[in-house]
């Protein structure tokens, strides 16, 4: 029988290569590659809203779909742990000075080369940095120092493979993209969490409604012919819950 977690999975996993393809064109996807999704997924239309929503929040276009007025990202206020979180940070790094191109080039060059003190210097050059290109993803949805240290595993792994080509481009890219991986995580997770919560409160209504106050035992089929979920749903929820004794 398959999990509810080996589903969720399975689910993330499909959902990230469909965003990544949105990515690369463009930030948007057609209607109708949206509805192949849903329909290959089984989504219903109460799953198709929440992922209509979560790529809406990731500044993904459904292009043919009705459009509402896209709200610009803004910088948003961190919170007093997270403003002590980066005085702290900032204050224990030492911030070197700023690299004119010829030198950032050089540094590029021998870090591609397998140099591993240019290797140092540019990883020493641009940790500071990581605030800044974490407050341009923040939403407020993880902690901010999250982020920021997501960045330093993004920047070391990025300094392992540079190459020479768009070599700041391609290293400020990948730092960018694994924050935005730790938040596309956090966001499906949670939508997650409340479609589990959804279908654990569906279920107690279920058993309401059939029993009406009264105590009265319902098989596994039963309910799931009553709530148009599968039997294997019903189990995984019924387990989720403890009632499964």
């Amino acid at each position: 029988m398959v999990s509810i977690n080996q589903e969720q999975e399975k689910f993330q996993k499909s959902l990230r290569e469909f965003l990544t393809s949105a990515r690369e064109s463009g930030q948007q996807i057609t209607a109708e590659q949206a509805e192949a999704f849903f329909e290959e997924q089984n989504l219903n239309e109460e799953q198709r809203a929440m992922v209509r929503e979560y790529l809406e929040m990731e500044q993904i276009d459904i292009v043919g779909a009705e459009k509402k007025e896209r709200k610009k990202r803004e910088e948003l206020p961190l919170s007093p742990e997270e403003e002590h979180f980066l005085k702290f940070y900032l204050e224990e790094l030492t911030v070197p000075e700023e690299l004119v191109e010829e030198e950032k080039e050089a540094l590029f060059h021998a870090a591609a080369a397998g140099d591993a003190l240019a290797k140092s210097r540019l990883l020493e050059y641009y940790m500071p940095k990581l605030p800044e290109i974490a407050r341009g993803v923040y939403d407020q949805s993880v902690f901010f120092g999250d982020l920021v240290q997501e960045g330093s595993v993004s920047l070391l792994l990025a300094l392992e493979h540079i190459s020479e080509t768009e070599a700041e481009q391609s290293l400020l890219d990948e730092i960018r993209t694994g924050m935005e991986a730790l938040l596309e995580e956090h966001h499906y997770k949670k939508h997650q969490d409340e479609a589990v919560v959804h279908k654990v409160n569906r279920l107690k209504d279920a058993i309401e409604e059939l029993s009406d106050g009264e105590e009265m035992d319902f098989s596994v089929a039963e309910l799931s012919a009553y709530l148009d979920l599968s039997v294997e749903e019903i189990e995984d929820i019924l387990r989720l819950t403890g009632e499964d004794q």
